[in-house]
């Protein structure tokens, strides 16, 4: 009786040989997912060290087609998050590989990695899958602190590929516990509030030791900038951060522009293409970025980006976000640089219509702009005239007695 055949990317007995010239040399067979078994080597100067590079070499070879071997009802949740996470970056790559845009982007993948090592394994590691039942779901989703959206939108992703390979009869999250949205801050900068916080960042940076007033900018000497730049267009901090002087088109003329089409990674490396995989567009300049913007040029900063670091690198998300919190105090603490996206927003909005705000934004569609950016006015617009033909008190007829008979 023969060998019982592998598993589909599986692999044997790890064999390890020393060698003529005193190298090791780690083999086993492995089943390719074309059911062709073929043999795996590694060289190493010790033997534990080929071992250690066959398995990677292995590890490697699963991840190339998307998994680690076969899920089953007995496979653990670990299991399933290493085998989706598999699966989505594979598609990701492959999309990257022919030009097209990757949905989710790398920076959401990372995050979806960290959330099932932080938030869903913790507690759910070692449950089978035949034992990831509603109740189970349920129970996990009601008792997280935080991350609870996150975690029921990652974990039914995973379960989705759980009962397309058959391991899961069901998705147990559909019937999990619903966390509720938290509600949308929809407040804007009024104009004189947006001068105001213009003048406190301002004050920030000219502010020296001892809280005495300054001629010149003692730090943070370009954040006024960022600011105007992020009111004068709605767009992203990251999107202002990652811009480069090649994306400013005809910055003296009488209708200036911005490209964007790059935006900043965790690690705050500028990236082709914007957050969440959106188009990229042009923006038109009001005067107040153009004037944030023909200052910064005079500096005469000899590096590409617009904004960069005194070593011509990007500036962090992060830190520009805490200086903005330093310099709002506690009179506008309410006040982030998402606050000014949507105060454009609805500036647009107000002046032109639902679908100007969308396209100043740089929105796939008009609802995530209506859902998140916009402040609707509480007073209704004037209607007046569209009503005058109901407003008339024209008298009416009272209807004949009738004469009493008889």
């Amino acid at each position: 009786m023969g060998r019982p055949t592998l598993d589909l990317g599986t692999y044997g007995t790890i064999a390890c040989k020393e060698q003529p010239n005193g190298a090791w040399r780690a083999t086993a067979q492995y089943r390719d997912y074309d059911g062709v078994t073929r043999p795996v080597g590694a060289f190493a100067p010790t033997k534990a060290k080929a071992e250690a590079k066959l398995r990677a070499k292995l590890r490697d070879r699963q991840k190339r087609h998307g998994g680690t071997g076969e899920l089953t009802p007995e496979s653990t949740v670990a299991d399933l998050g290493t085998l989706w996470i598999a699966h989505m970056q594979l598609a990701h790559d492959q999309a990257v590989k022919i030009g097209a845009r990757p949905k989710p982007n790398q920076d959401s993948l990372d995050q979806y990695a960290r959330c099932i090592e932080k938030v869903i394994l913790p507690d759910l590691a070692k449950v089978r899958l035949r034992e990831l039942r509603p109740q189970r779901v349920d129970r996990f989703l009601r008792a997280l602190p935080s991350n609870v959206r996150m975690a029921k939108t990652v974990l039914s992703q995973m379960c989705d590929l759980g009962v397309q390979y058959e391991a899961l009869d069901i998705n147990p999250t559909l019937r999990g516990y619903v966390p509720p949205r938290a509600e949308v801050d929809r407040r804007t900068l009024t104009p004189d509030a947006a001068v105001e916080f213009r003048r406190l960042v301002r004050e920030w940076q000219h502010r020296g030791r001892g809280g005495v007033m300054q001629d010149t900018a003692q730090r943070g000497y370009d954040r006024l900038r960022i600011v105007d730049v992020l009111l004068g267009t709605g767009i992203r901090i990251g999107e202002v951060l990652s811009l480069a002087w090649d994306d400013i088109h005809d910055l003296d003329s009488d209708h200036p522009t911005a490209y964007i089409g790059w935006h900043l990674d965790k690690a705050a490396r500028r990236v082709e293409g914007r957050k969440s995989g959106g188009r990229p567009y042009t923006v038109s300049l009001t005067p107040l970025a153009v004037e944030a913007l023909q200052e910064q040029r005079s500096v005469g900063i000899p590096y590409p980006l617009v904004f960069p670091t005194r070593n011509g690198t990007p500036h962090s998300e992060a830190n520009v976000r805490r200086d903005l919190r330093a310099a709002r105090g506690a009179e506008m603490e309410w006040v982030v640089p998402k606050t000014m996206r949507k105060t454009v927003s609805t500036a647009v909005y107000e002046a032109k219509g639902l679908e100007a705000a969308q396209r100043q934004l740089g929105h796939a569609t008009p609802e995530t702009t209506r859902r998140h950016y916009v402040n609707p006015s509480d007073v209704a617009p004037d209607n007046r005239a569209a009503l005058a033909e109901y407003s008339c008190r024209k008298s009416v007829a009272e209807p004949q007695k009738q004469e009493e008979a008889g």
